[in-house]
């Protein structure tokens, strides 16, 4: 933790107190009190373990709430480095209490001052407030960082990065109050009123400054998302667009191709049409043709009209249908020949007109498959 007063402090709060490594510090002199030899035996035993600084705050704040009650100021229930970061987030003042049941005057200050109403409603007004413990682990660390020398003892840090009092963004000593210093509740809400009071419009300043530049980034953030949205909604626009266009293009290719299709399928018609007709040149005679019977065929189409010609009797039921094929627009394929009377379907096209009967005469009747 860095101090605004002198760049030897400076130099010690290299680290935050969770991460600062325990060190011996040897007496500077015999005549030691009661409480001065208890800090530094614990100080020698605490250096070899590194317990959980969440969990000894609240085990601290567990003995102190069994001992002196329940109205107290709201006591950050985390480690050190948590609460700095929370009174960095809501820009106010940390307050570090350093107890040690061992000295008379942390109880004194404890029944006196911190477990008080009017204490409890200054403090939660204000501040973040934070405990711990000498007999602790972490509170030795605290004593050391904060240059602790008699109990009880307060401090007050700024965690902010605040222009004029922090030259980084560790958290900084502004203040350190102990001893006779809070004797009474009125001395002690005297004395952090009116030194937060001298730093308080830096900080006041700072955090404006920081929710301006949060408005800003608010404001950008909106714009992004507005921009992002609204490019969105174009890219979907133009997806559906050319998912459209696809469409369209597909469906174009479609209708053309079966116009194609149509088309080469109609001339292919139109060729074997014109081919067939050929077969169709001569007709026979009514009489016998090179010695082959002749019979004469009417044929009645599906719209009504009706077909006659002379076929030799050795001509097949599928000659017939190329002869029907030649007169109508349809493909052929779409229909089949019957006989009137029996009711038959001659569905054999490789049979002959002799075969099935058809001679000397016969009227056949052409319908749709």
């Amino acid at each position: 933790m860095n101090s605004p007063s002198s760049s030897s402090s400076s130099s010690s709060s290299s680290s935050s107190s969770s991460t600062t490594t325990t060190t011996t510090t040897t007496p500077p002199n015999s005549n030691l009190s009661i409480w001065d030899l208890s800090y530094y035996i614990n100080l020698w035993n605490k250096q070899f373990t590194e317990p959980d600084s969440s969990e000894e705050t609240r085990k601290t704040v567990l003995r102190l709430t069994e001992r002196f009650g329940e109205t107290h100021p709201a006591f950050r229930m985390a480690s050190y480095n948590e609460a700095v970061s929370f009174a960095k987030s809501k820009f106010k003042f940390l307050i570090v209490y350093i107890h040690s049941s061992q000295h008379p005057s942390s109880n004194s200050f404890c029944k006196e001052v911190l477990f008080t109403k009017e204490f409890k409603e200054f403090i939660e007004a204000n501040y973040i407030f934070w405990v711990c413990d000498i007999s602790t682990s972490i509170g030795l660390r605290m004593c050391n960082l904060l240059e602790v020398t008699t109990f009880p003892a307060l401090s007050l840090i700024c965690c902010n990065n605040v222009p004029g009092l922090t030259t980084s963004s560790q958290p900084v000593r502004l203040e350190l109050f102990q001893g006779n210093q809070l004797s009474t509740k009125q001395s002690a809400m005297t004395i952090i009123r009116t030194s937060a009071s001298h730093y308080e419009p830096s900080l006041i300043a700072a955090k404006s400054d920081h929710d301006l530049r949060e408005q800003d980034r608010f404001i950008r953030q909106e714009q992004d998302e507005a921009f992002n949205q609204s490019l969105k909604e174009d890219q979907e626009k133009e997806r559906i667009r050319l998912e459209k266009e696809e469409q369209e293009r597909l469906e174009r290719e479609r209708e053309e191709k079966e116009e194609q299709d149509r088309i080469n399928f109609q001339r292919e018609l139109e060729e074997r049409k014109q081919r067939k007709q050929k077969l169709f040149i001569n007709e026979p005679k009514q009489k016998q043709q090179n010695g082959v019977d002749v019979t004469k065929l009417v044929i009645r189409l599906h719209d009504g009209s009706k077909l006659q010609r002379n076929f030799l009797i050795t001509d097949t039921i599928e000659f017939v249908m190329d002869f029907i094929d030649t007169h109508i627009q349809e493909p052929i394929e779409n229909y089949v020949l019957s006989t009137h009377y029996p009711k038959k379907q001659l569905s054999n096209l490789k049979s002959t007109l002799k075969d099935e009967g058809l001679y000397p005469d016969s009227v056949l009747f052409l319908s749709e498959l």
